[in-house]
């Protein structure tokens, strides 16, 4: 690729005493590309993913990202406001629980204009109106601004998750289980509307999912995580058609099978 990654992270490990969270896994990710961590539950993936979006210290590696200015920030270098301002502005994470993303307490447009006022904005009616134009487009009825989140559906609850993280504008998003615990329907439509915002965004992502065939629709690029390890990696339907590692080819045949 010619351009150059908006993430990067080398030889990250993360132990927790003597046990390893991840070990000594590299990856980068381009504008407008999704990467997938895949595994079973305690591959480390979501190890993985809290320490790339700075979340979690590393024991050892480092995680830089580029920022719009082209600069290359190391994640874990800077200070804390500076982490918690790059995440409320220029990264979003998207949350399997929408709840753990939300203010439960506060209205859905406040959900959305809240993250533009925290990174800057000084009008709430500027807010306010791009929170309208943010429903809009996560396909949130403008009538259901004033509502408290408690109110919504689950899918519609991860709508509205997404709107406040895109709200800003981010470079970069991380995506844990984006629809996990959602019916079969609301799964697809949800799906469609990330692969769609993402492209039309040049967005970013880096996506941890147990399920196959979201990686498969969502991510250009896959990783496979096993004990902590990434085993196999590659160009996601290359890896998924054509496995390589026995690992990959059970957790493929296990899709199949079901």
């Amino acid at each position: 690729m010619n351009e150059k990654p908006v993430l990067s992270a080398s030889r990250v490990s993360c132990l927790y005493g003597s046990k390893a969270g991840c070990l000594d896994v590299s990856l980068e990710v381009f504008p407008g590309e999704i990467l997938a961590l895949v595994g079973e539950s305690g591959s480390g993936k979501t190890t993985v993913l809290k320490a790339v979006s700075g979340q979690l210290k590393p024991s050892a590696g480092k995680v830089t990202y580029r920022d719009g200015q082209g600069l290359e920030l190391d994640v874990h270098g800077l200070s804390e406001g500076r982490r918690r301002l790059m995440l409320r502005t220029e990264l979003g994470f998207v949350h399997q629980n929408p709840r753990d993303g939300l203010n439960m307490a506060v209205s859905a447009g406040a959900n959305v204009a809240d993250r533009l006022l925290s990174g800057g904005e000084r009008s709430y009616g500027r807010a306010r109106s791009k929170a309208l134009d943010w429903l809009d487009r996560v396909e949130i009825a403008r009538d259901r601004l004033d509502d408290r989140p408690g109110l919504y559906s689950g899918g519609m609850l991860q709508r509205l998750q997404i709107a406040r993280n895109l709200v800003t504008g981010p470079r970069l998003v991380f995506l844990d289980e984006p629809t996990g615990g959602l019916d079969a329907s609301v799964q697809a439509r949800l799906l469609d509307l990330i692969r769609e915002l993402a492209a039309g965004l040049r967005l970013a992502a880096v996506l941890v999912t147990h399920d196959l065939a979201v990686a498969r629709l969502l991510s250009q690029r896959l990783m496979v995580m096993k004990e902590g390890r990434v085993i196999e990696s590659g160009v996601t339907d290359q890896v998924l058609d054509d496995p390589h590692e026995p690992y990959t080819q059970l957790l493929v045949s296990s899709i199949l099978d079901s």
